[in-house]
């Protein structure tokens, strides 16, 4: 990336381009590709405090480009820093328009975090945004901070994409202080924080949860597990592309958002929520969305975790705005080139628009049923072990066949309750507990028993299910 935008700021000295903005935060790193590029020239920066390099005396902003456009000043590299702090003054917009008339030899290059120049710069100045570091930059950094292992870096790189080159190199020395990598990874992972902080529709999350703690889905699962291998260097020299991503359906409560979860632990990748109730929430939700979009992508490789997106997009031919980011969010979907892993989440799939699960947008559009008996097994195991209990001390196979028609989250509803029961009367858990707390619960699908069944007609013929065992009742004689 470095590379590309260097040849840029070649071409715009090639074309008697007058002034080029670049915009970024990374204030040091943009001097130096400057003087990469214009490496033959003598550079020379000013800034409101210490003036010109060559003149620290001018430390006026008009004074400053004034002296950038006298005659004589050829073969030198002028660079200004932080100038958008003055772009409202019209003496120092007159002094840039003046500049453009009779610079001609490099251009007057203004580093900024913002591009905010006024409307009478349109047609003298080019934007630069400055991409931030890509993965052999960080390697580079890497190498020299922690000075990793061929085989070790890969993950750390990944994890730093979508930093700048000072925050991955004090992440990175945090982390080689850390004795687990897996914790030095997650330390480096946590840095992307303030990447996303600035877009109050996006949060990056820890993702503690892995398949282990999902009970069931073991078809969803395994192929999970498979596309891991599609995130390394040799996949890609053997072409295979990168995972786009899985839309989840099925019955509430039966782990959807779990697996969703955990999808990051298995690939070893940051995740990163999106809220649609903020993103409308904004005054633009269509801009709201392009930003967000960009800035996941700046942050990739990365799993979007988009939790009951039918909620979010399954209005869209209702409302003008929701129209707007439908198409913006479809479009990006599709065409996005950012290694963003999107998994998505659906309940109540009839307010999906059939465009949003066409290949190409995700790769595979699975089912989640209700559980099997030895799923609900598995799962009963999974909530006692969280709460320190040893599922072979419980009968949770003959248990689990009592719990016809039962979600997994209705099973972890009954551990809990079970629990209170134990604890109110001091007694240890005990099947009892678990039967009683069982008697007291009405599952969903006894409550919404038409909606239940119309749901899992639908996952019959439109998508994957994602449990192998097929054992599962046919609740409604469907």
């Amino acid at each position: 990336m470095s590379d590309s935008f260097v040849d840029d700021l070649r071409s715009a000295a090639t074309a008697g381009v007058p002034i080029v903005c670049v915009v970024t935060h990374e204030e040091r790193r943009a001097r130096a590709l400057v003087a990469d590029a214009f490496r033959t020239a003598r550079v020379c920066e000013w800034s409101a405090t210490r003036g010109w390099s060559d003149e620290p005396s001018v430390r006026d902003p008009v004074a400053a480009v004034t002296r950038a456009s006298q005659p004589g000043d050829a073969g030198v590299a002028r660079i200004m820093l932080d100038l958008h702090a003055w772009l409202g003054d019209a003496r120092v917009v007159r002094a840039l328009r003046d500049l453009a008339e009779v610079r001609r030899d490099l251009p007057l290059v203004l580093v900024m975090p913002v591009s905010n120049l006024p409307p009478e710069l349109d047609r003298d100045a080019r934007v630069l945004p400055l991409p931030l570091p890509d993965a052999a930059e960080l390697a580079g950094v890497l190498e020299v901070e922690m000075g990793s292992t061929a085989g070790a870096r890969e993950p750390f790189v990944r994890a730093a994409l979508g930093l700048t080159l000072d925050e991955a190199r004090r992440a990175f020395r945090v982390a080689r202080t850390l004795n687990q990598e897996a914790d030095a990874l997650r330390l480096v992972i946590a840095e992307k924080r303030g990447a996303l902080r600035r877009n109050a529709c996006l949060e990056l999350i820890d993702a503690e949860v892995s398949l282990d703690d999902v009970g069931g889905l073991d078809v969803l699962k395994t192929w999970l597990r498979a596309r891991v291998v599609a995130y390394s260097g040799q996949a890609r020299a053997f072409g295979l592309a990168e995972p786009r991503g899985m839309l989840v359906c099925g019955v509430q409560g039966c782990g959807k958002s779990l697996v969703s979860k955990a999808t990051a632990r298995v690939l070893s990748l940051p995740l990163v929520r999106l809220d649609f109730a903020e993103l409308f929430a904004a005054a633009a939700p269509e801009h709201a969305i392009h930003e967000a979009t960009r800035a996941v992508e700046a942050v990739a490789p990365v799993v979007l975790w988009v939790d009951e997106i039918e909620k979010g997009l399954g209005a869209a031919t209702a409302d003008p705005r929701h129209a707007r980011v439908f198409g913006a969010f479809l479009t990006w979907l599709q065409e996005r080139r950012a290694p963003v892993f999107v998994a998505a989440t659906a309940n109540e799939v009839e307010l999906l628009p059939p465009e949003l699960a066409r290949r190409g947008r995700f790769d595979e559009v699975f089912f989640v049923d209700l559980p099997s008996p030895g799923e609900r097994a598995q799962i009963l195991a999974v909530h006692l072990a969280r709460r320190g209990r040893d599922a072979s001390g419980f009968p949770v196979v003959e248990l689990a066949k009592e719990l016809e028609h039962w979600s997994g989250a209705e099973i972890e509803q009954m551990v809990n309750a079970a629990l209170f029961h134990a604890y109110g009367r001091k007694q240890e858990l005990s099947i009892e507990h678990l039967r009683t707390a069982a008697r007291e619960l009405i599952p969903l699908a006894t409550l919404y028993e038409e909606r239940i069944q119309a749901l899992r007609q639908w996952g019959q013929t439109r998508a994957r299910r994602a449990s192998a065992d097929r054992r599962t009742l046919d609740l409604f004689g469907s």
